[in-house]
């Protein structure tokens, strides 16, 4: 029968922030709840260690939550002591311990319908290891934040009532390997995942350092009818991150992405292909008619509160009308040839060094340089970094609105609804204002306007979405808000 583990919360309150380090965790994650178990489990007791090996090797459980849960409007602060004394920064304002600056920590969360929650796997453990994981479920004290305080359960029977009875809902992980549309990304155990965690521990590093993810099927998507979506011009979107702390201003962005296409351009050259003649990849068209040419990206932090709109790394759209040669030779350039791309170089010969942000393992990235996060279908869309006008705008448009539309419709998207242009200032949280970007490639080039600018288009629009005369070197770039066009309608 099938093996479950239940968390009844003595408070119908959920805290616990999510990837994104922005919003509450939604659902549960399944790793949060085997991190719980290892923390109260003696690791040293065989028979503690075989139960949570035994769990970490089953497929991602379904989990059963209250429906309909309600994000916090303010997330819940309080004083934290981190038991990390620095004497030298001592002082009379600091308790001992505290190094959080005079600032109190905050978690999101979700305030529940319901307080139970049910983690089910379809395999048994066998007789010898479930009374072995019921002793460690109890042992748990709370989920969550320390103050989610609750009782914890572990038990081989019936399944958890799901979606029927309209008072909780049911999240199915995916098959293996698939990303359905809609899904979302969820942390769940895997084989190694405790040694890794030990490992992890030694080193004082995170938990959540060592996660993998899994899709999930949202069950209220399958509750409301899905307007037809448009594809965006762009099909393919390949990302690459910098290092670990490397964040660059974007007002580079079209150093670096005047880069990247050189980097793949020389790459291109070095495996025999006659770059001249792609259009797609140099951009040159040599009549209207060629198709629509690769845009060189490069992505910032933005759209959180405590984003600071720097670079984290790089991307690649390949458009959908690309011919089948430039994209199989423009993806053993990137992928393939001598190892894949790895760095560049900048104007100064430093190399800046790059990594691959693959399908299999992409949602364990920082959500910046996540393809998804730049194509999920979304009505309203909104600059991160400022679109440059494709031509002056005429006099009869004083607030840009008709430059920007035509704009649209140049770059192979509907014609939008609604525009909002902001000359100056950034409209995500994070983005840098407007004045002070380069906006000109050569010298010679026409003094175009920039602007920031939100859409909002009749039908869902896949992205990458990218605006303006500069849209083939990153400017212009947009991120969805999904979340606005819900509070906007």
């Amino acid at each position: 029968m099938p093996f479950h583990i239940s968390v009844e919360l003595l408070e119908p309150l959920y805290q616990a922030t999510g990837m994104d380090g922005e919003r509450a965790e939604w659902p549960p994650h399944p790793a949060r709840l085997f991190c719980a178990l290892v923390a109260h489990a003696d690791l040293e007791d065989n028979a503690h260690r075989m139960a949570l090996t035994w769990l970490e090797a089953q497929e991602p459980p379904a989990v059963t939550v209250p429906a309909k849960p309600l994000e916090a409007e303010h997330p819940r602060a309080a004083w934290v002591v981190t038991n990390i004394v620095n004497p030298a920064k001592a002082t009379h304002t600091l308790l001992p311990g505290r190094t959080a600056g005079g600032v109190p920590r905050t978690w999101a969360q979700k305030t529940l319908s319901g307080s139970r929650m049910v983690f089910s796997w379809a395999a048994e453990p066998g007789e010898d290891l479930a009374p072995v994981l019921k002793e460690l479920a109890r042992r748990v004290p709370y989920f969550g934040r320390s103050t989610g305080t609750g009782l914890v359960d572990a038990w081989c029977g019936p399944d958890e009532p799901g979606n029927g009875d309209g008072w909780r809902k049911c999240w199915l992980p995916a098959s293996a390997g698939e990303y359905p549309k809609g899904s979302r990304p969820i942390r769940v155990p895997y084989r190694g995942y405790l040694a890794w965690l030990e490992e992890a521990f030694e080193e004082q590093r995170p938990a959540w350092s060592q996660s993998l993810t899994h899709h999930y099927l949202d069950p209220d998507r399958t509750d409301r009818p899905e307007r037809p979506g448009v594809d965006g011009p762009f099909g393919d979107l390949l990302t690459f991150s910098f290092a670990p702390g490397v964040a660059l201003d974007p007002r580079w962005t079209l150093e670096l992405t005047g880069r990247l296409r050189g980097a793949v351009m020389s790459t291109l050259e070095a495996m025999g292909h006659d770059v001249e003649a792609m259009t797609t990849v140099h951009g040159h068209k040599n009549s209207p008619d060629d198709p629509r040419p690769v845009a060189y990206l490069a992505l910032p932090f933005a759209g959180h509160r405590h984003a600071d709109g720097m670079l984290r790394g790089l991307g690649i759209a390949l458009p959908r009308e690309m011919p089948k040669r430039d994209r199989k030779a423009v993806l053993a350039a990137l992928l393939h040839h001598d190892g894949g791309l790895r760095r560049i170089r900048l104007a100064d010969g430093q190399p800046l060094d790059l990594e691959r942000v693959g399908p299999a393992d992409q949602d364990s990235w920082p959500l910046t340089v996540q393809p998804w996060a730049w194509q999920e279908p979304s009505t309203v869309w909104a600059t991160v970094l400022p679109m440059v006008l494709d031509r002056f705008p005429k006099n009869g448009d004083p607030y840009w609105a008709d430059s920007v539309t035509a704009s649209c419709v140049a770059a192979g998207l509907p014609e939008p609804v609604r525009v909002r242009v902001s000359p100056h200032h950034a409209m995500v949280p994070g983005a840098r204002h407007a004045g002070g970007f380069p906006v000109r490639r050569k010298d010679g080039e026409r003094p175009l306007p920039s602007c920031h600018v939100r859409l909002a288009f009749p039908v869902p629009v896949t992205g990458p979405v990218v605006l303006g005369s500069k849209k083939n070197f990153g400017l212009g770039l947009c991120r969805p808000e999904p979340g606005f066009q819900e509070d906007d309608q």
